[in-house]
């Protein structure tokens, strides 16, 4: 008798597979589950965020670490009757592109982890959300379950005016990126100037002013080795370059998170059309990226060797008895 699809099987399947992620592939290397199967629990199973927090908890510190927010675009550049998808700016590619829009709200600690607490899928024609009202409502969530985050770390898209008051109201820290052209106010011989942000001029230890509808803040510029120029910004006013600095590059953690996520549980590879199989298959790639990530925390070993290992074996099978015979020499 054959087994029923199920979120355990379909993600050990993501997990064990190298290349093709697909429900084809994932039928045809099992005896036990039937292709009808694998759709049927893409297309009718309602796997939502909550669900993942329950796996992240135990891996989390609810009193220390950084909460890091930012999205990411899955790609479907022939995919345009698939479920989900729009034409949306991805930061990877610089340019529009055609694809389904991952907003996700990160925890990293102290072992540098990268651990998926919450997300959202960017589907502004369903829920009539955009992604900061998702950002707003992930942080409020985070509170609720009781994080007390040493900074909330997001890039100049996420820096809106009401996200930056509701972490403020939280008595959270946050270090934001701000675009050039954010305004800010200075006190100059007793009356206020209006900058944007990018004629300021910004000593190396920061600046403080006051930034348009929300209040005192703290800026900084920090420069690439490229020339690459980028303002930050925090609410707290104590917070020094080298601070900023270290929050800068704590941020990249999400975006190995999103480059991960994408490389070893292929999450952008489902073929089905429906928004609910979409859906079901994001959830799980996550859910077995969650399992990677807690393999290296634990054994330090990454994503990409624990991937490899899984066919290691079967090589080394092979090996001792090969299946396909060399052809015979000429005589």
């Amino acid at each position: 008798m054959r087994k029923k699809c199920s979120k355990e099987l379909y993600c050990q399947f993501l997990i064990a597979a190298q290349t093709n992620f697909t429900a084809t592939n994932f039928s045809s290397n099992t005896q036990d589950i039937a292709h009808d199967s694998i759709t049927r629990f893409l297309s009718h199973t309602k796997l939502t965020p909550k669900i993942i927090w329950e796996y992240a908890k135990p891996l989390v510190n609810l009193k220390s670490g950084n909460l890091i927010i930012d999205d990411s675009v899955l790609d479907h550049w022939y995919g345009e009757k698939i479920g989900l998808t729009r034409w949306q700016y991805s930061g990877t590619h610089h340019r529009v592109v055609h694809g389904i829009g991952l907003t996700t709200l990160l925890w990293t600690g102290t072992k540098d982890e990268h651990i998926p607490t919450d997300f959202r899928i960017y589907a502004p024609s369903v829920d009539g959300a955009t992604k900061n009202q998702h950002c707003r409502e992930m942080l409020t969530l985070a509170r609720h379950r009781g994080f007390t985050p040493e900074l909330v770390i997001m890039d100049s898209w996420y820096a809106s005016v009401d996200t930056l008051h509701l972490i403020s109201d939280y008595t959270w820290v946050f270090v934001c990126g701000l675009k050039g052209n954010r305004i800010v106010f200075t006190k100059e011989e007793g009356k206020m100037k209006q900058w944007a942000i990018s004629d300021l001029p910004i000593p190396p230890e920061g600046k403080i002013v006051h930034l348009k509808d929300f209040g005192l803040v703290k800026v900084f510029l920090l420069v690439a080795p490229n020339g690459k120029e980028d303002y930050y910004c925090t609410n707290n006013l104590n917070l020094t370059s080298p601070d900023i600095r270290d929050a800068s590059a704590q941020r990249w953690k999400i975006e190995e998170y999103h480059r991960g996520l994408k490389q070893t549980t292929g999450v952008e590879m489902c073929q089905s059309r429906t928004a609910r199989s979409q859906r079901t298959h994001i959830f799980c790639s996550i859910l077995s990226f969650m399992a990677l990530e807690k393999k290296r925390i634990e054994e330090g070993i990454t994503w990409y060797e624990s991937k490899r290992r899984i066919i290691a074996d079967s090589l080394f099978l092979y090996l001792k008895q090969p299946l396909i015979p060399l052809p015979n020499p000429a005589t």
